[in-house]
């Protein structure tokens, strides 16, 4: 068995107007995720490496769109004072996301608490939503 972890294959994608690719490391640097430079909005475009037997998009890349997404807006939102972990997220997926199209992250942040945070997201293709999702977060204590 090899250990040694696997690159993310050469993106040649160009994302839309204002989006740059989002520094990542590990499994997240896989997803090829991109950033908008004022909104903050997350999105990738489905690529061949995001497609499950189904030819769409795997249900796990997007719930990582979504998580990502989510954790950044409650940490920007709490002035990046400290880090947060994912408690639960739940995503509905409403249409597939198919091979080429963009789908972007647009995220509502509802409430930042002294230990719990709530906030919801929308996947779009375009205006069309195809998952809806809400999660919440845990800040964690130093000794975590």
């Amino acid at each position: 068995m090899n250990d040694t972890p696997l690159a993310p294959t050469p993106c040649t994608d160009t994302p839309p107007d204002g989006f740059q690719p989002m520094p990542s490391q590990g499994f997240v640097a896989h997803c090829w995720l991109y950033q908008h430079t004022e909104s903050g909005i997350l999105g990738t475009r489905i690529r061949a490496e995001h497609l499950n037997p189904l030819n769409i998009a795997h249900g796990g890349l997007l719930a990582t769109l979504a998580d990502t997404a989510l954790g950044r807006a409650i940490f920007k939102q709490c002035g990046a004072t400290r880090p947060f972990a994912t408690v639960s997220l739940s995503l509905d997926y409403l249409h597939p996301a198919c091979p080429g199209h963009w789908i972007e992250a647009h995220t509502t942040v509802h409430k930042i608490g002294q230990r719990l945070s709530h906030a919801s997201v929308e996947l779009r293709d375009k205006q069309r939503v195809i998952a809806r999702g809400k999660a919440i977060f845990t800040a964690l204590t130093p000794d975590y």
